[in-house]
C-alpha cells in the first residue's frame, strides 16, 4: 500500500470529527493574536491562514452529515477574521449565515453563543459604519436571546470549543461566563448606539448595566480596569444631573468614589522602595482620574444649588401651588422606549451598594430651601474642586484650572442667592471676583481667547450685581448717598463696564459688500446684550457733577443707539431679536435720554 493511500485511510473521509477538531485547533491557534509576537504583516498572514482553514473546515461539514450548530460556528469564526482584515461586507454575509443557520436553536444551551456573538458583531459592523439603527436592531436581539436564555432555559450554555469536538482547557473562561461577558459587550455597545441616536435615557440605562455587570464578572475575571469604570459611572451621573435625577446622579458618583478607593489600596500593595515607571504612571493615571471624578461631584453640588433656586423662584411665582414638606424627593421621571427590556427608575450597584453609605451621606440628594441646606452642599462643591486642583494646576493645566475658578465662583453665585443678609451676599460676589481675576490676570487673551471671554463676562456680571445690591440698599433707606457710597457705586458700574467692553472689543465683525458690519451669529445675542448693559450701567453712576452726568448719560446713549442702529441695519434678525425685552428697552432710551441731555445742558449754560 503507497504511503498516499495510508495518509487518505485516517483523513476526512474515516475520521472526520477528529479531523475537524485538528484543523478549528489549528485555526484557533492562529487566531490568538495576542499571543503572536510578529509585525502586522505576519498577523495579517496568519489570519488569511485562519480563513483558509475554516473555509476547508466548512466545506467538509456542509458535505458530511454535521450539526448545525458547528457549521453556523465556523462561519462565525470565519466572519471575524474577515472582519480583522477589513473585509466587511463579507464579513456580514458570513454573520447572517450563521444568524439564520441558528434560528431554530438560537435558545438552546448549543446555540445562545453563537447567536449572540453573530448579532453583536453584525450590531458592531452596522455601527462602525454609522448605521445606528441597523446596529441597535441587532444588539436588541442579543440582548433579546440573552433575556429569554436567562429567564427560559434550565441549563448552561455549552462551549463553541466543546461542540468543536475540543475539550475546554483549566483555567479558560467557562461557557457560563463567556455568556456573562458576550452580554457585558451588547451593552457596552447599545450604550454606544443610543449615544450616537440621541437617546440619552437610554445610553444611561446601558451604561448602567454595563458597568453592573463588569463589576460582578471582576469577582471571577479579577480583570476589571477600576479608573475606566469610574470615569465612566461619573460620567453617567451626568445625565442624572441634567434630569434632575439627583438620587441617581449622587449614587453613581458615590459608586466611582469606591471603585478608584479600592484602586488606591491596590497601587499602595504594589508600592515598593523604588518606584516603577509602571507604577509612576498608574499613580499619575489615578491622581488624573481621581480629579475628573472630583469635578463631576463639583458639578452635581452646583447643579443641586442651581435647580433648587430655581424650584423656589417658580414657587414663589406660583403661590398657589402648596407644598407642606420642607424638603421635597427629587422626582424620578420614568424612561421607557421600546428599545429596552426594562426601566430606569432607580438603578443601583448591588455589588458596592453596602460600601457607599458613608460617601453619600455626605451631600444630600434632596432639593434644599434655606441657607442652612445650601451651606454644606457649596463647602462640599469647594473641597472637590481644591482637590481637583492638585491635579489641574495653573502652570501644566491652565484651561481646566481656569474652568475650575468658573465653578466655583458659580457655586459662590448660588450660595448667594441664599443668603438673607446684604453685606454677605456682596462678601459672597466679591470672591467670586477675587477667583476670576485671579484666574484672568494669568491669562493671555491670544492663546486663551474663549476662556478670557467667558471670565470678562462673569466679571462684568458680579460687579454689576454687587452694583444693585448697593443701589438696592441705598433706595431702601431713602437717604442721600455718601461720598463714600457715590465713589464706590462708581467703581463698581467703571468695572463692569471695563469688562463688558473687553469682551465686546474682542469680538469681530465683518462687513458685507455694502458695508454694514455684523458679528457672527453665535457671538450675536451676547454682543448685543453686553452693549445695552454698558448702556444701563454709565445710567447708573451717581454724580452730583453736572458735567460728568452729562458724560455718562451721552455714553449710556451711545452704548443703546450702538443696540438700536444693529438691529435697524439687520433686517434678518428681527423677526428673532424682536422678543427681547433688551431691544424695546433700547429703542426707548434712545428716544428719552436725548431729552434728558437737552435739559441737563440747559441746566449747564444757567
Amino acid at each position: 500500500m503507497s504511503d498516499n493511500k495510508m495518509d487518505n485511510s485516517f483523513g476526512i473521509t474515516d475520521y472526520p470529527q477528529l479531523w475537524v477538531k485538528e484543523k478549528y485547533q489549528e485555526a484557533q491557534a492562529l487566531m490568538k493574536e495576542h499571543e503572536a509576537n510578529c509585525d502586522p504583516n505576519q498577523l495579517y498572514e496568519r489570519k488569511c491562514k485562519a480563513i483558509e482553514i475554516l473555509l476547508e473546515i466548512l466545506d467538509v461539514l456542509t458535505k458530511q452529515t454535521f450539526c448545525t450548530v458547528m457549521i453556523a460556528i465556523t462561519h462565525l469564526n470565519i466572519g471575524i477574521l474577515q472582519a480583522d482584515v477589513q473585509d466587511m461586507e463579507i464579513a456580514k454575509e458570513y454573520f447572517m449565515r450563521c444568524i439564520n443557520l441558528l434560528e431554530e436553536c438560537k435558545l438552546t444551551p448549543e446555540g445562545i453563543l453563537p447567536a449572540i456573538s453573530a448579532n453583536n458583531q453584525m450590531g458592531i459592523i452596522y455601527a462602525q459604519q454609522g448605521s445606528y439603527r441597523e446596529a441597535r436592531d441587532y444588539l436588541e436581539q442579543a440582548e433579546n436571546m440573552y433575556n429569554k436564555f436567562i429567564k427560559d432555559v434550565q441549563f448552561d450554555p455549552v462551549h463553541m470549543v466543546t461542540i468543536m469536538g475540543i475539550q475546554e482547557i483549566e483555567g479558560d473562561l467557562s461557557a457560563k461566563n463567556i455568556l456573562e461577558k458576550l452580554h457585558t459587550l451588547t451593552l457596552y455597545y447599545l450604550a454606544q448606539v443610543c449615544r450616537e441616536l440621541g437617546d440619552k435615557c437610554n445610553f444611561a440605562l446601558y451604561c448602567h448595566r454595563t458597568l453592573s455587570k463588569q463589576l460582578s464578572q471582576n469577582k471571577i475575571t479579577q480583570d476589571l480596569d477600576y479608573v475606566e469604570w469610574a470615569l465612566n459611572a461619573a460620567t453617567i451621573s451626568q445625565y442624572f444631573i441634567e434630569n434632575d435625577k439627583f438620587p441617581q446622579a449622587r449614587h453613581h458618583l458615590a459608586a466611582a468614589s469606591c471603585v478608584l478607593e479600592k484602586y488606591s489600596e491596590i497601587l499602595k500593595a504594589k508600592d515598593t522602595k523604588e518606584m516603577s515607571e509602571t507604577l509612576a504612571a498608574e499613580y499619575e493615571n489615578y491622581f488624573h482620574r481621581s480629579a475628573d471624578v472630583a469635578r463631576c461631584w463639583a458639578k452635581y453640588g452646583i447643579a443641586l444649588l442651581s435647580t433648587s433656586k430655581e424650584r423656589l423662584m417658580k414657587k414663589a411665582e406660583q403661590e398657589d401651588e402648596s407644598n407642606d414638606s420642607k424638603h421635597v424627593e427629587v422626582s424620578n421621571e420614568v424612561c421607557k422606549s421600546s428599545h429596552a427590556s426594562e426601566t430606569i427608575e432607580n438603578p443601583k450597584f448591588v455589588d458596592l451598594e453596602p460600601e457607599l453609605e458613608v460617601i453619600i451621606s455626605e451631600i444630600t440628594d434632596k432639593y434644599l430651601l434655606d441657607f442652612d441646606d445650601a451651606k454644606p452642599v457649596f463647602l462640599n462643591v469647594r473641597k472637590w474642586l481644591n482637590k481637583a486642583k492638585l491635579y489641574y494646576s495653573f502652570e501644566n493645566h491652565a484651561s481646566d484650572y481656569a474652568h475650575i475658578a468658573q465653578d466655583m465662583s458659580q457655586a459662590y453665585k448660588y450660595l448667594a442667592f441664599y443668603e438673607e443678609n446684604e453685606d454677605r451676599q456682596a462678601k459672597m460676589h466679591k470672591r467670586r471676583i477675587n477667583t476670576l481675576e485671579e484666574v484672568s490676570q494669568g491669562l493671555s487673551p491670544r492663546f486663551y481667547r474663549v476662556i478670557c471671554r467667558e471670565i470678562w463676562l462673569e466679571l462684568a456680571e458680579t460687579y454689576s450685581e454687587i452694583l444693585d445690591i448697593k443701589i438696592d440698599r441705598l433706595q431702601a433707606l431713602n437717604e442721600k448717598p455718601t461720598d463714600q457710597m457715590t465713589a464706590k457705586i462708581e467703581r463698581l458700574a467703571r468695572n463692569s463696564i471695563k469688562h463688558y467692553q473687553l469682551y465686546v472689543n474682542s469680538l469681530e465683525m465683518r462687513e458685507s459688500n455694502d458695508g454694514v458690519a455684523s458679528f457672527l451669529y453665535d457671538e450675536l445675542y451676547q454682543a448685543l446684550y453686553s452693549y445695552f448693559h454698558i448702556g444701563r450701567l454709565f445710567n447708573k453712576i451717581i454724580t452730583s457733577v453736572l458735567e460728568q452726568k452729562i458724560e455718562n448719560i451721552q455714553k449710556s446713549l451711545e452704548a443703546y443707539s450702538f443696540v438700536v442702529n444693529y438691529y435697524d441695519k439687520h433686517p434678518e434678525i428681527q423677526e428673532e431679536f424682536k422678543k427681547y425685552e433688551f431691544i424695546k428697552l433700547s429703542k426707548e432710551f434712545v428716544t428719552l435720554l436725548p431729552l434728558t441731555l437737552d435739559r441737563l445742558r440747559q441746566q449747564l449754560k444757567q
